[in-house]
C-alpha cells in the first residue's frame, strides 16, 4: 500500500514537473519586468518624501531652495510652471537668486495631495501626478488668488538618489479670493487676444500675460494649456500606468 501511495506520488511529481516545461519548439516566457517588492516600497516612500520637500521647502524658504530636488546633471531637465526653465542651463539660472521669492507678503502653497505613483519595471525612472491647491499671494498689496493645478512629474535617479527630471503643471483654475471661479471663466472668454495663463507661481508669475516665458533662454510655455473656462472639457495630465522602461514619447514636457 506505502509503496503504491509513493509510486502516485512520484508519478504525479513526474506530471507537474513535465507539465511546467516549455512545450517543444517554444521559448520559455520572459520574466517580468517588475521592480522587486522592497524596492517598490523604498522607491515610493522617496518620492513621496521629495515630493514632500517641494511643498513644504518652496512654501517656507522659497523657490530658490528647491535645486537639490531637481536632477541637474540629466539632460532633459525641465520645470514647466508657465514660464519655467527647460534644460540644465537654464535650470541652474532659475535658481541663481535664492531669496527671490522670499519677500514679504508673498505666499504660493504646493499642497501635494491624492497622488497616483508609478515605479519603472527596471527600476530607473518612475512617474507621478498630484493635486495642488492653495492661495496664491504675490506680496501684500496682492489680493491674492485660489489656485488649482495637476503636477504631472518623471522621476529619475542621479547618483543613486531619486530626483525630478520633467516636471510640468497643468492649470485648472485660478481665482481671485473674491470673485467666483465661473465668473473669472467668463472674463477670460471674453478677452480676446493672448494666452490664458493659469498656475503661475513664485518669480514665473511675474512673466503672465502675452509674452510669459519669453524673457529668459531656455523658457518655454507648454504648447497646450488648459483651465476652467465653463464651455471645454478638462484635460491634464495622463494617469501613469505600470510599465517597464522610461519612454521618451510618454514623457511629461511640453510637447505632450
Amino acid at each position: 500500500m506505502t509503496s503504491r501511495i509513493g509510486r502516485s506520488v512520484g508519478l504525479l511529481g513526474l506530471a507537474l514537473a513535465t507539465a511546467l516545461l516549455p512545450a517543444a519548439g517554444h521559448a520559455a516566457a520572459p520574466e517580468s519586468c517588475t521592480v522587486p517588492v522592497a524596492e517598490r516600497a523604498v522607491a515610493l516612500n522617496e518620492i513621496q518624501n521629495l515630493v514632500g520637500r517641494y511643498d513644504h521647502l518652496g512654501t517656507l524658504r522659497g523657490e530658490g531652495t528647491l535645486a537639490d530636488l531637481f536632477a541637474l546633471k540629466t539632460e532633459g531637465v525641465s520645470w514647466l510652471t508657465p514660464g519655467g526653465p527647460v534644460g540644465i542651463a537654464a535650470m541652474k539660472a532659475r535658481f541663481e537668486d535664492p531669496d527671490e521669492d522670499r519677500r514679504p507678503g508673498i505666499l504660493h502653497m504646493h499642497s501635494m495631495f491624492s497622488p497616483i505613483i508609478e515605479i519603472a519595471g527596471d527600476g530607473k525612472t518612475a512617474k507621478g501626478v498630484w493635486d495642488s491647491f492653495g492661495p496664491s499671494i504675490q506680496g501684500p498689496d496682492d489680493i491674492g488668488s485660489w489656485l488649482w493645478v495637476k503636477y504631472a512629474v518623471d522621476f529619475t535617479k542621479e547618483e543613486g538618489k531619486w530626483k525630478i527630471w520633467h516636471l510640468r503643471v497643468y492649470p485648472v483654475f485660478n481665482t481671485k479670493f473674491s470673485t467666483p471661479i465661473t465668473q473669472t471663466a467668463r472674463e477670460m472668454n471674453a478677452k480676446q487676444g493672448g494666452p490664458a495663463v493659469a498656475g503661475v507661481s513664485g518669480r514665473d508669475s511675474a512673466r503672465a500675460g502675452p509674452n510669459a516665458g519669453q524673457s529668459r533662454p531656455g523658457y518655454v510655455m507648454p504648447s497646450t494649456i488648459w483651465r476652467y473656462d465653463g464651455k471645454s472639457s478638462p484635460q491634464g495630465p495622463f494617469i501613469p500606468e505600470p510599465y517597464c522602461h522610461f519612454d521618451p514619447a510618454h514623457a511629461y514636457t511640453a510637447e505632450k
